[in-house]
């Protein structure tokens, strides 16, 4: 097949989860299929970094959004209905340049990474649309509510109606759709949720082989993620102003190791002589490597965590919420722990710091769960039946 992706960021560094997806999609399918990339960005990339899209695209293709662009497409938000985040990424260079890829490179489908990008695409054009969903951004919206107040929260309410809405009405002009987990797939519509293929992320094969972790390890618990993201700053301060003052209660003073790129300002302020906030780090393994526990008290967010797959590949013992577990689908207690309350969160740890054995025998059942079930390999074959399926369903 021939096939345009298109992304409302480039792939590259992988530093969040929507980058970390399209990188490893995108390598998959060229294996195997002639694949076009055009997206946007808010800068040009690194050369080093196109270069390496570039050796497995068959045409690259960045459209720049800067900010006074943006600014713009905002403000428009107050004067639609259209979701905030969608106006965000309006851009007709975009859709102009899908027309003419379209017809100059005899593209068979276009895949189409998330809701935002519904104002670029070229919907008359006679080839099938694939919607990847990823998550339910209207559930992600919903969940921090209860975090916010005064103006910001009614943003959000406005915001996380608009997306409930727009994800139901766009599904029309698509062909095929995907979605990372089957917990975000049943919060739509059951019409939509019949043709929804649910694809998880996998993991890289570098995340179960070649590093052994640390035996005298310099931090007793780890968090990663990228540290701006909301879910991941409640997490955080979560994992250093609840469970380690729990902890200390206990008699267990531990060292926490916060490893994620942008970290925001409440991030930064958890730094101590126990808690190393790090900022963007280039491979995560080595942090796991010095680690003894993985901990994400995650209770808001939505979908698959590639925090949980990476850490759980490297045969950390890991521990989280029972929300964070929904879509990973880990058996408790044999491949993961769930924890509810600062109090659980610090007798398990306590407990399983205390019995390395214990530890690493969840460890290596938590990898293997990883592998048997979170493979790229595996996750690419799922999107290449779907795309071709798509194609079948509009000739």
């Amino acid at each position: 097949m021939k096939i345009l992706v298109a992304l409302s960021r480039f792939p590259f560094p992988t530093e969040k989860g929507d980058k970390l997806r399209a990188y490893h999609q995108l390598r998959g399918l060229s294996r195997k299929h002639e694949v076009h990339l055009i997206c946007l960005n808010d800068k040009p990339p690194l050369a080093e970094h196109i270069q390496l899209l570039q050796g497995f695209c068959k045409s690259l293709e960045i459209i720049i959004l800067p900010k006074w662009k943006v600014y713009l497409n905002v403000l428009m938000g107050f004067l639609n209905r259209i979701p905030f985040q969608v106006n965000y990424f309006r851009s007709t260079a975009m859709k102009k340049r899908i027309s003419h890829l379209i017809h100059t490179q005899g593209i068979e489908v276009c895949y189409v990474q998330l809701i935002r990008l519904g104002l670029n695409l070229p919907f008359g054009e006679k080839v099938p649309f694939f919607l990847d969903y990823m998550d339910a951004f209207s559930r992600g919206m919903e969940n921090r509510l209860d975090d916010l107040s005064g103006p910001m929260r009614l943003m959000t309410k406005v915001e996380a109606n608009r997306l409930k809405g727009y994800e139901s009405k766009i599904s029309a002009h698509f062909e095929g759709f995907s979605i990372i987990s089957q917990a975000d797939a049943a919060i739509f519509p059951a019409a939509i949720q019949d043709e929804i293929h649910v694809i998880p992320n996998g993991v890289k094969e570098e995340f179960f082989v070649g590093l052994e972790r640390e035996t005298e390890a310099e931090f007793d618990l780890i968090f990663t993620g990228n540290m701006g993201y909301h879910p991941n700053i409640k997490a955080a301060r979560f994992l250093v102003e609840k469970i380690l003052p729990e902890l200390e209660a206990r008699g267990r003073k531990v060292k926490v190791v916060l490893a994620g790129t942008h970290p925001a300002p409440e991030v930064k302020a958890l730094a101590s002589d126990q808690v190393v906030v790090t900022g963007f780090v280039e491979d995560l393994r080595d942090y796991f490597q010095q680690s003894r526990l993985f901990v994400a008290p995650l209770f808001t967010g939505q979908g698959l965590q590639n925090k949980l797959l990476e850490s759980m590949a490297m045969g950390m013992p890991a521990f989280t919420t029972s929300l964070a577990n929904e879509a990973l689908k880990a058996e408790n207690g044999v491949e993961i722990v769930e924890c509810e309350t600062e109090s659980e969160f610090a007798e398990k740890i306590i407990y399983y710091l205390d019995h390395p054995a214990k530890a690493e025998e969840l460890g290596k059942k938590g990898s293997e769960f990883i592998r048997q079930n979170y493979n790229w390999e595996a996750c690419n074959a799922q999107l290449e039946k779907a795309l071709e399926a798509c194609v079948r369903k509009k000739a």
